[in-house]
Order: C-alpha cells, then structure tokens, then sequence
C-alpha cells in the first residue's frame, strides 16, 4: 500500500492533514507504542510490512490516527484501501492475494476488527464511487492517447 500509488493511479484520497496544532507529541508516541503492542501480538507475515503502511498513514493523516473516534477521513480510506485491493484489473495476473484482510487494516490503523467493519460497510458506496470514477478517467486517458497515436501516424503518412 501507497498512497502515492493510489493518487498516480489517479485514486482521489482524502486531503492529506497538515494543520496538526491541536496534536501532542504524546498523542502521536501513544499511537505508535499502541501499534507497536499490536504489531508485536500479531503472528502473520504481514506483520512485516505493517510498520511501513502505519507510518505512512500516520505521516499522512497524523489528526485522524491519533483521534480516538474514527474519523470520517480515515474510514473513506480504509474502505477505499479495502475495495480497492480486491478489485480485479481485466488483464492483472492472477495472484493467490485477495487483497487486504480486516485483520491486516485493524493492525495498520490501529483500530478494532469490528470498527474497521463498520467503516468499510458505511463508506462502501464512497469508495467504490471514487474507484469507479478513477478507472474512467484512465480508461479515457488510454483512449485519448490511441487517438493522438493514430492522429500521429496518419500526420506522418501524410508527409
């Protein structure tokens, strides 16, 4: 998971928080000793790159981590991040992944199985909207691009 990957995909994310004044140095080390515990108790191998994604996120949107309720910022994302992962591209290949598990974005957001559910399922019909328009738009951005190609070839037999 990157975000970055997500916006060059053309993935419109919520609007990254920079305005962190009402954040303390020990709400953010409180956050990341409590992903640490989880991380720890957590036996599965994504375990692995679980601190890298946690920290991204944390970097990103450091108000909503750390806020004790979800916020709406941070449950369009994991519903976002959850249906975008099990979605299959036409021509991917396969892959024995199935994309992020509950359990997986419990432990890179630090928040309940249950909680992560409930934001999936209230934001499902953001995120899916959001993904769909972001496969029309690349979809339109590969046509335009035949076009010009083919518009640049009957230019050069025509020379």
């Amino acid at each position: 998971m990157s975000l970055d990957g997500f916006e060059r995909r053309g993935i419109k994310l919520p609007s990254r928080e920079t305005d962190v004044s009402g954040l303390t140095a020990q709400q953010i080390i409180d956050k990341i000793r409590s992903f640490w515990d989880r991380c720890r108790k957590d036996n599965s191998q994504d375990s692995d790159v679980a601190p890298i994604d946690f920290l991204e996120l944390l970097e990103a949107y450091p108000v909503s981590m750390c806020s004790f309720h979800m916020t709406d910022t941070l449950k369009l994302l994991v519903a976002l991040m959850y249906f975008d992962s099990r979605d299959k591209e036409e021509n991917a290949v396969p892959s024995d992944w199935e994309g992020y598990s509950m359990d997986y974005l419990a432990l890179i957001f630090d928040r309940s199985k249950k909680t992560i559910h409930e934001a999936i399922k209230e934001k499902e019909q953001e995120a899916r909207k959001i993904l769909e328009e972001a496969k029309l738009r690349k979809k339109a951005r590969e046509i335009a691009l035949r076009e010009l190609i083919e518009e640049e070839k009957r230019k050069l037999k025509q020379t």
